[in-house]
Formats: structure tokens, C-alpha cells, sequence
């Protein structure tokens, strides 16, 4: 039953103007209906169907529509990850990957940090990551990219030698959703707790970086992105 309401959602997130104005259609003629029904008019243009008849089925189909409408309502009140996604994806990593093509780099990999906890990328966590990737030997710098469509912006280096060079971004946009998440939890009427925040954290982090990836395929830069958590494997 989970599987058919999932794929239910599916089919209407992909058709969100078709379901909108089916809504209102669905709506209307319902309304025009019961209209009719509880004036007990009879209208030849329904035939043998009796309107008590067309009411009920109508008013079923009504609030399943309704339903669905309300379930992606949610879904999208629950998703800030995907506006934040939208805007890494075009405002940063196309932009970087194109001019670093445009820099004559045939396949740049640019490395982007995935955290188990947004608090992971406070900045002074990035520096124990920073510290900790030194003292593995790895060697870190920064060069500044300017690209046509984008502001410029300055992206981490990281070498182990001098024949193999990657690129790296801890994703910070996602710090925006730390206040997110203590509204939500915290608006609640049981309030709030530790755990929610972190489950809640969590499934923000998952959108994010599955829109990303979406994102990337889309934009033909998927080859050109890898990910890494805190064990920093690079090479």
C-alpha cells in the first residue's frame, strides 16, 4: 500500500500543473453538483445517473485529489534542501566545473564534503578536518575561480603528490538549515528535543545531496563530482 501511495505521489509530482487545474475543474463541477442536488433540479444532461449518485462519487474523487494535493504541500513545506540544492548546483558547482574544463583540465574531480550532521560544517569543525588532512600529508591550497556566469570564489586545493591534485567544497549553504529545523521542531506543541533535531537534520541532508545529484546528471557534470564523509578518502 506504501509502494502505490509513493508512486501515487510520484506520477503527480511530475504533472503538478495537470493535478492543479484538475483540481479546480474537479472542484468546480463538484460544487455545480451539489448545487443542483440539494435544489433536487433535474438535468437531462446526466441521463439516467442520479445526482445523489454522482455527488458521492464525486465528493470521493474530490477528497482523494485533495489528499495528494495536500501530501506534496507538505512535501515541499519539507524540503528547503531542494531550493538550497537548486542554487549549489547552478550558482557554484556548474560554473566551477566549466571553467575549470574552460582551463584546460580535461576531467576535473571536485570532492564535496558529506556530513552525518550539518554541525559538521561549522567553521570550526572544517578547520579539524583541515588540521587532520595536513597531518596525513596531504598538501592544501586554494585558487580562486572566476567564471562568466557566477561570482568568483576561492576552491580548496588538496595534493598528495604532485601528480594527483583534486578539488574540495564543504557545502556551508547547508548551515541555513539550522534555523530551519529549530522552527520546525521547536514550533511543535510537544516542543522540542535533541533527537527530532537530528532526525529532521538528517533527512534535510539526504534531499540535499540527492537533489544534487539529480541536479549534476542534468547538467552533465555527474562525472565530475565525488563524495566523501569525515574518513576523507580522496585517493
Amino acid at each position: 500500500m506504501r509502494k502505490i501511495e509513493i508512486t501515487i505521489l510520484k506520477l503527480a509530482e511530475q504533472n503538478m500543473k495537470l493535478l492543479k487545474y484538475s483540481s479546480y475543474i474537479l472542484n468546480s463541477f463538484a460544487l455545480t453538483v451539489l448545487i443542483l442536488w440539494l435544489l433536487k433540479l433535474k438535468v437531462d444532461y446526466f441521463g439516467d445517473i442520479e445526482l445523489e449518485a454522482l455527488v458521492v462519487i464525486l465528493s470521493g474523487s474530490v477528497v482523494s485529489l485533495n489528499q495528494i494535493n495536500r501530501k506534496l504541500l507538505e512535501k515541499i513545506d519539507y524540503s528547503p534542501a531542494d531550493a538550497l540544492a537548486f542554487g549549489y548546483v547552478n550558482n557554484f558547482l556548474l560554473p566551477a566545473i566549466t571553467q575549470l574544463k574552460e582551463n584546460g583540465e580535461v576531467k576535473p574531480i571536485l570532492f564535496i564534503y558529506k556530513p552525518e550532521k550539518i554541525s559538521e560544517l561549522i567553521p570550526s569543525n572544517i578547520d579539524i578536518i583541515k588540521a587532520e588532512l595536513r597531518n596525513k600529508s596531504y598538501s592544501l591550497g586554494e585558487i580562486n575561480l572566476a567564471p562568466k556566469s557566477a561570482r568568483s570564489r576561492d576552491v580548496l586545493t588538496i595534493q598528495k603528490n604532485p601528480d594527483k591534485q583534486v578539488y574540495f567544497d564543504f557545502p556551508n549553504t547547508l548551515l541555513s538549515l539550522l534555523n530551519y529545523i529549530d522552527y520546525k521542531i521547536e514550533s511543535k506543541e510537544n516542543n522540542s528535543n535533541k533527537s527530532e533535531k537530528e532526525e529532521l537534520g538528517k533527512k534535510l541532508i539526504s534531499e540535499f545531496y540527492k537533489r544534487v545529484n539529480d541536479l549534476a546528471e542534468e547538467k552533465r557534470i555527474n562525472n565530475n563530482l565525488k563524495y566523501c564523509d569525515s574518513k576523507m578518502k580522496l585517493f
